[in-house]
C-alpha cells in the first residue's frame, strides 16, 4: 500500500510543478491525490480530442504530431467532435471538485469552461455561418513558420503540407458557406486579400531550403495551386459580402454572457458589468482630460521643444535607445510649440475630452523619427529595463533573453507587433516579439516611423509587451506553471497584465514625461471605449451604426480607428472587456495584500507569485494566492524546525 501511495504521489508531482503542488507531509490527504489524478485523466482525454479533430489547435497547444494537417471543416467532423466532447464532459462530472487540491480546482474550472465553449461553437454551425473559420487556416500556416520546433526538416515538411492543405480549405468554404453575416464575410475577405499579397514569402523560404531540383519543382507546382485557392476564397468571401443583406454579427445578451463566463471567466451580471464599464470609461475620459490639460502648461512646452530624446532606463545615464528629433509636421523644420491657448468652453453635457483632442496634440508634437535597426535596439533596451526593475525590487530577478524579429508580411498589414508565447508542451520554448518594421516608399516609411516608433508609443509597447509586460511574464513563469495552464490559458489575466504592466512602468518611473503620460491615458481611453462598445453592441443595446456614431460623432475618433475598433469587436467578442476586468482584478489583489501585509509587503515577491499562477480565472486569484503564501510559510516553518544536517 505504501508503495502505491508513493507512486501516486510521484505521478501527481510529475504533472504539476512545485509551485502548484500540494504541500503534503505524509499521506493524510489521499482523497485529494486520487481526485487530482482523476482530473488529469480527464484532461488527457480532452487533449486527445483536440489532437484528433483539431490539428490546428493541437499545434498551438504544443503537440507536434499534427503539424502537417489542417482542420477538416464540415458537419461530419463537428458531429463526431461533439460526441467526443460529451464523453469528456461525462468524465469531468465524475470528478468531485470538493476533494481536489486548490490548484486543481482552478484547472477543473478552466476545463469545464473550455468544454462548454467547444460545444457551443460546434452547435453554432460555424462551417455554414462563419467565413473567419476558414481564414484561420492562414494563421495556422504561420504558426509553423514563426516558431522554432524540434527538427527543422520536419518543420519544413509540415509547413509545405499545410500550404497544400489550403486547397481543401477553399473547397470546403465553397461547399459549406451559405448566408454568413455580410460584415463577417467582409473581414474574411480582407484576411484572404492580405494572405494573397503575402503568399509568396513562405514558398520562397521553403524553396531555398529544398534539397534538390525535383523538390523545388514540386513545391512551385503546389504553391501555385495553393495561391489560387487563396484567391478563390477571396472571391467567395467578396461575393458573400456583397450578396448577403444580413449585416448583424451581434451575439445577443444571452450568448454574449455565455462567452464572457466560459471563455473569459467574467461571471458578472450584465447590468452590473455595464455600470463597471461605464464608470471605467468616464474615469478614462477624466484621466485623458487631465493629461491633455498639461499641454497648456509651460513645463509641457519645454518638454515638447526637446531636440533629441532617447529611450532611457531610469538610473542609466547613457543607455542605447531610439533617437527621435521633433520636427514640424508640415514644414519639416524643427518644431516650436506655440504659446498655450485658452481652453475652449464646453457644454456641461459634452464629454470631458474627445479623441480629436488627442489627435490634435499628437499631431502638434509629431516627431520625425530616424530609421534604425529597431529589433536589436529594443531587445537590448528590454534587457536593461529588466535589470532596472529587479534592482528596484519591482520584479523578481530573472535571466530573460529577449528576441525581437521582423513580423511576417501577412500580420504586418494589420498589426504593429505580435507577441508569441511558447506553445504549451513545446520542449524548446522561446518567447518571440514580432515587430512591424517600416516598408514601402520613403513617404510611407516615414509615416510608419512617426506613428509606430515615436518615443511614447515605443515606451508603451516596451512596458506592455516586453518588460514588465507579457514577454517577461511568460519567460518568468514558463518553468513554474503546469503544462495544463500553458496549453489552456484564460486570456483575461494575460490581457489585464498588459495594462497593469504599463501602469506599473509609470508608477516606477519609466513612463514619466507629460507626453508619455498623455499616450498612456490615450491607450486607457481607447481600451475603455472599446470595452463599453463591445458590451453594448453584443448585448443589442447598440446597432453597428449607433456604435460607429458613438465613436466618431460623440467621442471624436477618426473613421479609420473607429472601423478598426469595430472589426476587433466583431472578431473577438468580449476580449475588450477582458482587458478592463483583468487589470482591475490584479489591482484589487495587490491592494488587498498591501493592506494585509503592511510594511512586510514585497512588490517583487507579490509579482513573482502572481506570475507563477499563470492565466487563471480572475475569481480564483485570491484562493490561489492564499495557497501560494501558505505553501511558502509551511516550507519556511519546516526549514527552520529541521536540523541543518537533514536539510
Amino acid at each position: 500500500m505504501k508503495k502505491l501511495l508513493c507512486s501516486l504521489l510521484s505521478f501527481s508531482l510529475l504533472l504539476s510543478p512545485a509551485a502548484q503542488a500540494l504541500d503534503l507531509t505524509g499521506f493524510e490527504n489521499i482523497d485529494s491525490i486520487m481526485e487530482d489524478n482523476a482530473l488529469t485523466d480527464t484532461v488527457n482525454r480532452y487533449s486527445a480530442v483536440q489532437l484528433s479533430f483539431f490539428p490546428e489547435q493541437a499545434t498551438r497547444l504544443g503537440f507536434e504530431s499534427a503539424n502537417n494537417k489542417l482542420d477538416n471543416r464540415n458537419s461530419e467532423r463537428d458531429a463526431q467532435a461533439l460526441r467526443a466532447y460529451n464523453i469528456v464532459e461525462e468524465s469531468l462530472q465524475e470528478v468531485n471538485r470538493k476533494n481536489l487540491s486548490e490548484p486543481k480546482k482552478t484547472d477543473y474550472d478552466i476545463l469545464q469552461g473550455r468544454l462548454a465553449m467547444e460545444k457551443w461553437n460546434l452547435n453554432r454551425n460555424r462551417t455554414a455561418r462563419d467565413p473567419l473559420l476558414y481564414t484561420q487556416a492562414f494563421t495556422s500556416v504561420y504558426d509553423l513558420s514563426m516558431k522554432t520546433l524540434n527538427f527543422q526538416d520536419l518543420q519544413d515538411r509540415d509547413l509545405a503540407s499545410r500550404l497544400r492543405g489550403l486547397t481543401q480549405v477553399a473547397e470546403e468554404a465553397e461547399k459549406n458557406l451559405t448566408t454568413p453575416p455580410a460584415f463577417i464575410a467582409q473581414l474574411a475577405m480582407e484576411d484572404a486579400y492580405y494572405a494573397y499579397l503575402a503568399f509568396d514569402n513562405i514558398p520562397q523560404y521553403l524553396s531555398k531550403r529544398a534539397q534538390d531540383d525535383v523538390s523545388r519543382a514540386q513545391l512551385r507546382t503546389d504553391a501555385r495551386a495553393s495561391k489560387e485557392a487563396v484567391k478563390k476564397m477571396f472571391e467567395l468571401f467578396k461575393k458573400l459580402a456583397q450578396e448577403n443583406s444580413d449585416q448583424d454579427f451581434r451575439l445577443g445578451e444571452k450568448e454574449y454572457a455565455f462567452v464572457l463566463k466560459n471563455y473569459y471567466f467574467i461571471d458578472e451580471r450584465p447590468r452590473s458589468l455595464e455600470k463597471r464599464l461605464t464608470k471605467n470609461f468616464r474615469s478614462a475620459q477624466e484621466a485623458l482630460a487631465k493629461a491633455v490639460e498639461m499641454f497648456a502648461l509651460p513645463v509641457a512646452v519645454e518638454e515638447a521643444e526637446t531636440v533629441i530624446e532617447e529611450i532611457q532606463v531610469p538610473g542609466e545615464e547613457e543607455a542605447e535607445g531610439v533617437i527621435v528629433t521633433p520636427l514640424d509636421a508640415q514644414t519639416g523644420e524643427e518644431q516650436t510649440v506655440p504659446a498655450a491657448k485658452e481652453q475652449k468652453k464646453k457644454n456641461k453635457e459634452a464629454p470631458l475630452v474627445l479623441a480629436s483632442d488627442f489627435y490634435a496634440i499628437a499631431n502638434r508634437l509629431q516627431q520625425n523619427v530616424r530609421n534604425q535597426d529597431f529589433a536589436p535596439a529594443l531587445a537590448r533596451e528590454a534587457g536593461n529595463l529588466a535589470k532596472f526593475f529587479a534592482q528596484d525590487d519591482t520584479l523578481p530577478t530573472s535571466e530573460v533573453t529577449f528576441s525581437v524579429y521582423k513580423m511576417p508580411d501577412y500580420y504586418a498589414y494589420t498589426k504593429a507587433y505580435l507577441f508569441l508565447p511558447p506553445f504549451g508542451t513545446q520542449t524548446n520554448p522561446t518567447n518571440d516579439l514580432f515587430l512591424r518594421l517600416p516598408s514601402g516608399n520613403e513617404t510611407t516609411k516615414q509615416e510608419m516611423l512617426n506613428r509606430d516608433f515615436n518615443l511614447p508609443t515605443l515606451k508603451l509597447m516596451m512596458a506592455g509587451q516586453l518588460v514588465p509586460g507579457l514577454y517577461y511574464r511568460s519567460a518568468y513563469n514558463n518553468k513554474l506553471i503546469s503544462s495544463f495552464r500553458k496549453m489552456y490559458a484564460v486570456p483575461t489575466l494575460r490581457n489585464g497584465w498588459e495594462v497593469y504592466a504599463q501602469h506599473l512602468a509609470s508608477e516606477r518611473g519609466y513612463i514619466i514625461t507629460d507626453e508619455e503620460l498623455l499616450y498612456l491615458a490615450w491607450a486607457d481611453y481607447v481600451r475603455a471605449a472599446q470595452a463599453l462598445v463591445d458590451f453594448k453592441l453584443h448585448t443589442d443595446e447598440m446597432t453597428y451604426t449607433e456604435a460607429y456614431n458613438f465613436l466618431t460623432q460623440e467621442n471624436g475618433f477618426n473613421q479609420a480607428q473607429a472601423e478598426e475598433i469595430l472589426k476587433q469587436i466583431a472578431r473577438r467578442p468580449g476580449e475588450a472587456v477582458s482587458y478592463i476586468y483583468g487589470y482591475q482584478a490584479l489591482q484589487d489583489l495587490r491592494t488587498k495584500y498591501q493592506k494585509k501585509q503592511g510594511k512586510k509587503f514585497s512588490l517583487s515577491d507579490f509579482h513573482a507569485k502572481v506570475m507563477s499562477l499563470g492565466d487563471i480565472p480572475p475569481a480564483r486569484l485570491e484562493d490561489e494566492m492564499e495557497n501560494a503564501y501558505k505553501i511558502e510559510e509551511s516550507h519556511l516553518t519546516q526549514a527552520l524546525s529541521t536540523p541543518f544536517y537533514l536539510n
